[in-house]
């Protein structure tokens, strides 16, 4: 039973427009992939070539017949381009535009200057067969080696879909044609239909391999990050290491620096002789613990990053802890006139803490709070209780605060703020990065707001304890 072609026509021309939308959509949602948007113009070209030959009747011959089997030899021509780029070779467009002039000419020449219907349709379908055969060649050349399963399929279709127009080809000169176009003949119905499932499977295949083309640099992107991310541990593996093996090296000599500049101080041996020994010998001790704190604090800092930082958090009082730590931050800031005014409940507060990591924590915020806040200032120290389970330990002060960009900064290792009274100030910027450190290791909160030349607020948040602490931070 022969089929309606007029009908198949219009089929293949809606199928056609279909698939071109969809291979337009997916061309724009993944414009880098090679090739993809030559087959997009491809597909957009191929359905617009078929819905003119669709409508031979209501169009003249000259857009039916030879305008558009030209824009069909070029649909063909940007596949074979797009196959080409997509395994990275240059595309060649000079013999295909050249192919469809000559093609153009050719039917021109046989529609109105000899009706010869035989030789027209063996055109079209040799050069149509030749386009297909090499699309399959250019798909054997590359992509089949690289994605197998669907572009062997694409392949195929395009083999069998040349061999049906070769065929054609020869029936039309064995068996002559009828003079109208949609006549319902077998060699027609079945090209037509040959080229309608041909034309579906090479669009589901050529979809297929693009997939997979994407899946395997997904893979290749995600084993580059896994290489970077195994490199990136090992270099911050190596640098923990050798901050251990230098911060044990130099503590080494710093504490018999230490240890005899002490001894010098305290004239344990003797007298010195000239006073100024002694404050020399006070310089060298004050300076090495200086640079014994500064060793330890990036160790300190190095080992929280390797998660290797260990506390023994049991329930504290962190009133205890700051009456501890007031001492010695208090010559700092009688030496700037700054008064510290503790604000405590009256009664005490649990939290679940480290005590000497709760201890560095508060001289850490009240050692900043006091290098940056002018003299006559004020830094104030509030501890409450927030809801059923955590305690909030909030440092305030009047100093020249922090701009809001360099708060993310200041987060880091070794940054500091940037204005200059800081930079005067001096300091490693190491602080407020331990501090968040162990914070973080406590499973509490940090929370810095700040204004610039009008004060800082930094609130740390720990858990609350279960019971009532039984432990002395002095």
């Amino acid at each position: 039973m022969l089929l309606d072609t007029r009908t198949l026509f219009f089929v293949h021309s809606l199928v056609s427009i279909t698939l071109a939308l969809l291979m337009f959509v997916f061309w724009r949602g993944h414009r880098g992939l090679p090739g993809l948007g030559h087959w997009a113009l491809g597909s957009a070209l191929f359905a617009a070539a078929y819905l003119c030959v669709a409508l031979r009747g209501d169009f003249r011959d000259l857009i039916s017949v030879v305008i558009a089997r030209g824009v069909m030899v070029l649909s063909l021509a940007a596949v074979w381009n797009g196959i080409r780029l997509f395994d990275g070779r240059s595309p060649r467009w000079r013999g295909a535009f050249a192919a469809a002039a000559v093609l153009a000419l050719f039917l021109a020449e046989r529609t109105y200057v000899v009706d010869d219907i035989a030789s027209r349709i063996a055109a079209i379908s040799a050069v149509l067969s030749l386009a297909c055969l090499l699309c399959a060649y250019e798909l054997a050349r590359g992509p089949i080696r690289k994605f197998k399963g669907p572009a062997v399929i694409a392949a195929a279709m395009f083999v069998i879909m040349g061999l049906g127009l070769a065929i054609r080809a020869a029936l039309a000169f064995a068996l002559p044609p009828d003079a109208r176009l949609f006549t319902p003949v077998p060699a027609q119905t079945g090209n037509l239909l040959l080229s309608l499932i041909g034309g579906i499977v090479v669009f589901i295949s050529g979809l297929m391999v693009a997939a997979q083309r994407l899946q395997n640099e997904l893979e290749a992107r995600n084993a580059d990050l896994d290489a970077a991310r195994r490199a990136a541990e090992q270099a911050s593996h190596a640098k923990s290491e050798f901050l251990a093996i230098m911060s044990h090296e130099l503590r080494t000599p710093l504490n018999a620096i230490l240890g005899f500049s002490d001894l010098q101080c305290r004239e344990l041996l003797g007298p010195l002789g000239h006073p100024r020994y002694r404050e020399y010998a006070a310089d060298i001790h004050a300076s090495g613990q200086h640079l014994l704190d500064l060793i330890t604090t990036i160790l300190d800092i190095s080992k929280a990053e390797a998660g290797k930082l260990e506390i023994e958090p049991v329930d504290v009082d962190p009133g205890l802890v700051l009456e501890a730590t007031l001492p010695l931050i208090r010559a700092q800031a009688e030496a700037k006139r700054i008064r510290i005014v503790p604000d405590l409940p009256p009664t005490p507060l649990a939290c679940r803490a480290d005590p000497q990591a709760l201890k560095q924590i508060l001289l850490n915020l009240l050692s900043n709070a006091v290098k940056f806040t002018n003299e006559d200032g004020m830094v104030t120290v509030r501890l409450r209780q927030t809801g059923a389970d955590g305690i909030e330990i909030v440092i305030r002060d009047t100093g020249i605060g922090i701009a809001a960009d360099d708060l993310p900064r200041l987060m880091k290792p070794f940054e500091q703020e940037t204005r200059g009274y800081s930079r005067r100030e001096g300091g490693t910027g190491l602080g407020l990065p331990l501090v968040d450190g162990l914070v973080q290791l406590h499973g509490g909160t940090l929370r810095i707001e700040s204004t610039v030349d009008v004060g800082t607020t930094v609130a740390v948040c720990l858990p609350a304890a279960a019971a009532r602490p039984a432990v002395d931070a002095a």
